[in-house]
C-alpha cells in the first residue's frame, strides 16, 4: 500500500512539473490554435463542431491529461487512446477548470458521459469517475460542451486517427 501511494504522489508530482512547462510552452506560442504543441493532433467533428484533439496515447501523456493546464478553448479537447476496451478512471487531480468526459467504445459510440466535472480541492478527497462498460477511447472538452451539442449515450462519433488509413 505505501509503495502503490509513493507511485502516485510520484506521478502526479511529475505530471505537475511537466503540466507547467506544457503551459509554458502554450503561453510563449504564436497563438491561441497551439494547444498542446508536442502532442499529435486529429481533428473531429462533433455536432458539426471542428474540435482540435490532442491525443494522449503514452502512459505518461494519459497520466497527465490535461492537468495543470490553464485553460481551453471550446474548439479544443484532449483524446485518450487505450490499447484494449477497459472501464478506464479518470479524475480531476490538478485540474484549473471544469470538463466534460466522454468514454467511446470501439465502434466510437458514446457508452459514458460525466458533466461539469469540477477540479478537486483535496487531494485525497478526489473522486475517480468509471464507466459502466469497456470504452477504447475517452474525449475530454470544457465544461458544458456535451449539453450544448446534445451529446448522449448511443451517439457515434466519427474520427480518423493517426496511421489508420
Amino acid at each position: 500500500m505505501l509503495i502503490a501511494f509513493t507511485i502516485v504522489i510520484f506521478l502526479i508530482s511529475s505530471s505537475q512539473s511537466h503540466a507547467t512547462e506544457l503551459q509554458s510552452n502554450n503561453n510563449s506560442s504564436a497563438s491561441d490554435t497551439d494547444f498542446f504543441p508536442n502532442y499529435q493532433k486529429i481533428t473531429i467533428s462533433i455536432d458539426g463542431i471542428n474540435v482540435s484533439m490532442a491525443i494522449a496515447s503514452t502512459d505518461e501523456q494519459r497520466i497527465r491529461g490535461l492537468s495543470g493546464l490553464e485553460k481551453m478553448n471550446e474548439n479544443e479537447g484532449m483524446i485518450f487512446l487505450f490499447d484494449e476496451p477497459s472501464m478506464q478512471g479518470f479524475w480531476m487531480n490538478k485540474m484549473n477548470f471544469p470538463i466534460d468526459i466522454i468514454w467511446l467504445d470501439s465502434k466510437s459510440k458514446v457508452v459514458h458521459i460525466e458533466k461539469k466535472l469540477e477540479p478537486c480541492k483535496i487531494f485525497l478527497a478526489c473522486a475517480v469517475y468509471n464507466p459502466q462498460v469497456d470504452s477504447l477511447y475517452v474525449i475530454e472538452l470544457r465544461s458544458g460542451f456535451t449539453d450544448d451539442h446534445s451529446i448522449k449515450n448511443g451517439v457515434i462519433i466519427n474520427f480518423d486517427l493517426p496511421g489508420n488509413n
